[in-house]
């Protein structure tokens, strides 16, 4: 008995952190939803990223929503007069979901192809998906500016373990 009361712990122990698997129906909603945005996004619109981006980022923009609308517009121009052209782009499969304190946070991989004054990119990067335990109403917010920034994830999630995996965050010229 005591052996398997060591054993348990010792697998509970080792695990990053309670985590579970998504229904086929929430990795659907979950794609479907970042698709949407980043579409909007790429045609112009930040509205649907503000909408549902996750309160944390506020405090990194100034501490309030208005804040994060504002930067958010500017960079969406910024980028319309780049005249970056978008290519392709590609949602994955979202990871298993982690624990948060109240909420559960899954990431979602994004593959996009995209061209600048004829020079091709592949940028590999990542969502983060946060929901309160319990709800089925999801925000988000976007990983790529973790790939310069990484000490900004424990900013925005303080509750998430700190081992917990995350996927690739990289820029590759074609």
């Amino acid at each position: 008995m005591r052996l398997s009361v060591a054993m348990l712990f010792s697998v509970l122990a080792s695990a990053p952190a309670w985590s579970g698997t998504l229904k086929d129906q929430e990795t659907a909603k979950l794609k479907s939803d970042i698709a949407a945005m980043y579409k909007a996004f790429e045609n112009g619109d930040a509205g649907p990223l503000i909408d549902n981006a996750h309160e944390s980022i506020f405090a990194l923009v100034g501490g309030s929503k208005e804040s994060f609308i504002k930067i958010s517009r500017n960079a969406l121009q910024q980028l319309l007069q780049s005249n970056i052209k978008f290519l392709s782009s590609e949602v994955g499969t979202p990871t298993q979901t982690y624990p948060a304190g109240d909420e559960e946070v899954c990431f979602v991989p994004r593959v996009s192809v995209i061209e600048l004054q004829g020079k091709r990119a592949r940028t590999t990067t990542f969502m983060i998906a946060i929901r309160r335990v319990g709800t089925s109403t999801w925000k988000y917010l976007d990983g790529t500016g973790l790939r310069k920034n990484p000490q900004f994830l424990p900013m925005l999630l303080p509750r998430l373990a700190k081992d917990v995996p995350l996927p690739p965050n990289t820029v590759e010229v074609l």
